[in-house]
């Protein structure tokens, strides 16, 4: 017998903020989550499952759009021609209360109640599969107690959308436990919510296939499905299947203290020609992130020449065709002066970075600091705003980011300093 188990699908997630990125590839990432979707049904054909469970999240917020709606009935229509039954729960995201519409299921799809954890029996496996949609957005009570007992002489799969452990990455929805799990008698627990791939027990198997999709910079790496095996009633293999279409990378670029513009440059289109190739094809969405102490650190200190840099670096993608998407460049570079050294000096720059120094480590002097510069966030306004190679938003109560902006004004003197220098 063999089955696969996907989750968080998010079937046409709107890929929220894609206005704000100039020259994105705003249809192939808005049709990604639906051709993951195609794949998960290609893989289901392909290898001639029994069924397939998708455990929660198939749609994202409320399925408004009916053509939503449309495409992932035709896609379980597939599924019905091929005699392959779906098993059907609904989670926060597309929760009894959020749908919006109804969707025109064809026969094969069971679509588990919202009311309580009850059980479905395959039409012609001994295969029990025991689970319950959401009935609301926010379920924080624990399901788990509630599910049925096993049943005797069938392969037992409780089908969950759960905050197992306590991810803090995700919202703490119908928490759960891995201990609890396993205690219940069943053979295998499919989980949905958490979007990475973690089998979080064996024997029984318990397991989150992860997103079909990511959709964002922080889903980094390969999104898909599992693919179970099981002989005798015991669970031979869990293989991971790769859905993406598109995938996230987030490239670190450590730069040298004698690297110029030119270094730039050359050690990221060699890092892209690796992103490229371990992409194998799909759309490749990079963000570059700049480190190290370098001789480009006072050209990025300047506004102009930043925005220069920028703009060539974005145009390192199209040297590989349609294949890669810079998402965002970020720098925290740093000056190649030995800034320890500096500091030592007695004169008004080593008093300058010595004062800078103390009230990075002062909570006292960065509330004060924090006080004196409220009034003038305020009349700056969107002058303030992030630009694009720095994601953070301004919080002046956040400490860590006050002491990072005390360090750029730092690099920033540094900076002036090497361009005076003879």
């Amino acid at each position: 017998m063999k089955f696969v188990h996907a989750a968080d699908v998010h079937l046409d997630s709107p890929m929220r903020g894609l206005e704000e990125y100039a020259g994105a590839p705003v249809e192939r990432l808005r049709l990604a989550t639906r051709r993951a979707m195609d794949n998960i049904v290609q893989i289901c054909l392909n290898e001639q499952v029994d069924f397939l469970i998708i455990a929660g999240d198939l749609f994202d917020t409320a399925c408004r759009d009916f053509n939503s709606a449309l495409s992932a009935a035709s896609q379980m229509q597939r599924l019905n021609q091929a005699n392959i039954p779906v098993y059907l729960i609904l989670g926060n995201h597309d929760s009894r209360d959020e749908m919006a519409r109804q969707v025109p299921w064809p026969v094969n799809v069971v679509l588990f109640d919202h009311k309580r954890p009850h059980t479905v029996r395959h039409p012609t496996l001994p295969v029990a599969i025991h689970g319950m949609s959401y009935p609301k957005r926010e379920v924080t009570e624990n399901l788990v107690p509630e599910y049925p007992q096993p049943v005797a002489d069938c392969f037992n799969i409780g089908v969950l959308h759960t905050n197992a452990g306590g991810n803090p990455n995700h919202d703490a929805y119908a928490p759960s436990s891995v201990e609890e799990m396993a205690a219940k008698g069943y053979d295998y627990w499919a989980l949905g919510h958490v979007h990475d791939f973690e089998l979080l027990n064996e024997r029984p198997h318990i397991a989150y296939s992860g997103t079909s999709q990511g959709r964002h910079a922080k889903e980094l790496g390969p999104k898909g499905c599992l693919v179970v095996t099981v002989d005798q009633n015991e669970v031979v293999s869990v293989e991971f299947r790769e859905t993406d279409v598109m995938r996230w990378y987030r490239e670190s670029i450590v730069l040298e203290p004698d690297d110029d513009e030119d270094a730039l440059l050359d050690r990221t289109r060699r890092a892209l020609r690796q992103v490229t190739q371990a992409a194998d094809g799909r759309l490749a969405a990079v963000r570059l992130v700049f480190e190290g102490r370098c001789a480009v650190h006072q050209q990025l200190s300047r506004d102009a020449a930043r925005q220069q840099i920028v703009a060539n670096l974005r145009g390192l993608a199209g040297d590989f065709g349609d294949d890669v998407w810079i998402e965002r460049v970020q720098f925290r570079t740093q000056s190649p002066l030995d800034i320890e050294a500096m500091r030592l000096r007695q004169d008004l720059v080593g008093d300058l970075l010595r004062e800078i120094s103390t009230i990075a480590h002062d909570p006292e002097r960065l509330q004060s600091l924090t006080d004196l510069l409220k009034p003038l966030s305020a009349k700056a306004g969107a002058d303030l705003a992030p630009r694009e190679d720095n994601s953070e938003t301004i919080n002046l109560d956040d400490p860590e980011r006050l002491v990072f902006w005390l360090r750029e004004a730092e690099e920033l003197l540094l900076s002036h300093l090497a361009e005076e220098a003879p």
